[in-house]
């Protein structure tokens, strides 16, 4: 008599482990099978929270075999089996009704007792081959009353790959994780050597390389320029709900994948080595440079930099310095303003300090500023001065010894420029209280 064959999600823990014996419950320590996750520990609102250690229970899931599903609904249900992550630096705890691999390890007794073990969780096993969530229900305990997620879960059994889209899965995931607001992040398209990580949420680090047109069908943004296999790394938060996929006829399907776009995604950091990113400027005003001094655009740029890119950056040193070093010239450019304040003061040390537009004639529309205390020592003689012009013009006659009218009258007006520049000088009315030069 033949033996009857399973496909898809039911035949797994038959595929993973075929020699176990697959007749009973998680009890005996053989092989590796899979389990469906019923609930988890996140927190310490959760029920089990302190018998399974406090803090230390965090990432524990209680799991039933896909084999041998509970007939129970209660997430709670003693028949359950609490495995713990295998990873220790690594945080990637399942969804509910997501199939995880277990296996028998070592535990912390092991010293005393070498055939000691407990019961280790790996990652999500890759149902729908999706990043967003890999749940599948037990067929004995359908969530929803729905002849056609009924099917659908028949048909993941016979191995068809189910596709989800929006509205579409009422499978309980969690308490908090909503599906519907995670369904329009697609998949990253992954070129040769890739290495991706991605999370549910439109977050992503690709380790990646430069990748020419003629050895791919869906060419991206960073490989105009450079050589194939140039590395890139891209760190990015925040997936365009409306970003492009890749697909030729415009389908945006959930599943279907699509590429990093630096000018639409929410939050990017850009590593690059050769490549030409083309992002464009929120700002692009160069007026404080002279042509020939002038950076190149960043978006044609292409060399070794660091791009960083969101709708607002913070750079926040709490207890010591922002230093920024360039060994050509920092630019600030803003559509808006540029504001620099100081608590104390602000210090500009450079042998020249230009103020202004640098598009103009060196002495003509650009000149120099002059040094207040000097010119003031030099406007307190002039204003000596006209004080004893005033005098002499106020007394002033001919070889006859009739008055000069036209020095008399003038007389009163050298006096008050006299006495008006003296108060200035010595009120320091003349000079600016926070701008200083050398």
């Amino acid at each position: 008599m033949s033996k009857s064959v399973k496909y898809g999600a039911s035949g797994l823990s038959f595929t993973i482990a075929p020699n176990s014996d697959r007749s009973q419950n998680i009890s005996s320590p053989v092989g590796i099978f899979s389990g469906r996750v019923k609930d988890i520990i996140l927190d310490e609102k959760h029920p089990k929270f302190n018998e399974y250690g406090g803090w230390n229970s965090i990432g524990t899931a209680f799991i039933e075999n896909t084999v041998s599903p509970s007939s129970a609904e209660s997430s709670l249900n003693e028949n359950l089996t609490a495995v713990i992550p295998y990873f220790s630096n690594i945080k990637h705890y399942p969804l509910i009704n997501e199939i995880v691999p277990v296996l028998y390890l070592a535990n912390s007794v092991v010293d005393e007792d070498s055939s000691a073990v407990s019961l280790y969780y790996l990652p999500t096993v890759n149902i729908w081959n999706t990043q967003v969530q890999n749940a599948i229900p037990a067929q004995e305990i359908p969530t929803v009353n729905d002849d056609n997620y009924i099917n659908s879960v028949n048909e993941a059994e016979l191995g068809s790959p189910k596709r989800i889209v929006n509205n579409s899965s009422d499978i309980k995931l969690g308490n908090s994780f909503n599906e519907e607001n995670s369904m329009n992040n697609h998949p990253l398209y992954p070129y040769e050597g890739d290495i991706i990580y991605e999370g549910r949420f439109g977050n992503s680090i690709r380790l990646g390389s430069t990748v020419k047109s003629q050895f791919t069908m869906y060419p991206n943004l960073w490989s105009s320029a450079g050589t194939q296999g140039d590395p890139i790394l891209i760190l990015r938060n925040g997936q365009n709900l409306l970003s492009k996929t890749i697909s030729k006829t415009g389908d945006t399907d959930p599943w279907i994948p699509t590429l990093e776009d630096i000018n639409t995604d929410r939050s990017s950091i850009y590593l690059t080595s050769t490549q030409q990113i083309p992002i464009t400027p929120a700002s692009n005003i160069y007026d404080s440079y002279a042509a020939e001094n002038r950076p190149q655009n960043v978006d044609s740029y292409n060399g070794n930099q660091i791009i960083l890119t969101s709708n607002r950056l913070v750079f926040n040193a709490r207890n010591d310095s922002i230093i920024l070093n360039a060994n050509n010239s920092i630019h600030l450019s803003s559509n808006t303003s540029v504001n620099v304040d100081g608590k104390n003061k602000i210090v500009l040390a450079s042998p020249k300090l230009y103020l202004g537009s640098a598009l103009g004639k060196e002495g003509v529309e650009i000149q120099s500023v002059v040094l207040g205390e000097n010119l003031n020592v030099f406007l307190n003689d002039i204003a000596v001065f006209l004080n004893t012009l005033s005098i002499a013009f106020r007394t002033a006659t001919d070889s006859e010894g009739a008055p000069i009218v036209s020095l008399n009258t003038i007389a009163a007006e050298a006096e008050i420029l006299s006495k008006n520049l003296i108060q200035d000088i010595e009120s320091n009315r003349l000079l600016s209280k926070n701008v200083k030069t050398v």
